[in-house]
């Protein structure tokens, strides 16, 4: 009988603890949402660059460069307000504390990949110039942030369920692939991945929850 109890609780906290990570790591609408945010910063930087190929990035005027910056500095911000709301929406939907163990440990696995990335990406601006390393650097953009990306995903899903770490891993192999055969077309790196990875990412997430609720 003793033994029969303990299986259940076990069986209970699993459940919560996948309850948990699908409503406060990333809810499935918020990364809907932030998949159409970076289509539509793929569509505006095109519009901008009038090529797949960050390295026109050197090409661009100061202020067309400043455009640039500011224009995914506001959609990731964006991306992170909108996710906050719907994770603190969802989790309170489903009586989760919105800052609860699995949620803290997820953004501490995530910030400093982020961090990383941002640090490179800034060096690799401020070192920017006309010559063909520098265009060189540029198009690392896309790869390195998919791979930094992945990873932080991926370490934080290492507290969670599986499909947090599918998308990390997805992010880490499209980045490392984009960075040894495709680095030239990092604009369409970044819609496949941030944009189509993450807009998959959030379809399977609400079906699973809509399996989960009617079970």
């Amino acid at each position: 009988m003793k033994h029969n109890e303990a299986l259940e609780r076990l069986q209970e906290i699993q459940r919560i603890a996948e309850r948990t990570t699908l409503y406060t790591q990333l809810p499935g609408l918020a990364a809907i949402i932030g998949g159409l945010l970076a289509w539509i910063g793929c569509a505006l930087s095109f519009f901008l660059m009038h090529s797949f190929d960050f390295g026109t990035l050197v090409q661009l005027s100061p202020s067309h460069q400043l455009f640039f910056v500011l224009m995914w500095t506001g959609i990731g911000l964006i991306a992170v307000i909108q996710e906050v709301i719907f994770t603190t929406h969802d989790a309170k939907k489903q009586g989760i504390e919105p800052l609860s163990r699995p949620g803290k440990l997820s953004a501490y696995s995530l910030t400093p990949s982020v961090l990383v990335a941002l640090v490179i990406s800034l060096k690799l601006f401020l070192d920017a110039g006309t010559s063909e390393a520098a265009i060189q650097n540029v198009r690392y953009l896309a790869p390195l942030w998919m791979m930094c990306y992945g990873t932080g995903i991926y370490a934080a899903g290492l507290f969670s369920i599986r499909l947090p770490r599918m998308l990390g891993l997805a992010f880490i192999i499209t980045g490392a692939a984009g960075l040894i055969y495709f680095e030239n077309y990092g604009l369409l790196l970044v819609a496949l991945s941030f944009g189509l990875l993450h807009i998959i990412f959030g379809i399977i997430v609400i079906t699973k929850a809509k399996r989960r609720q009617q079970a």
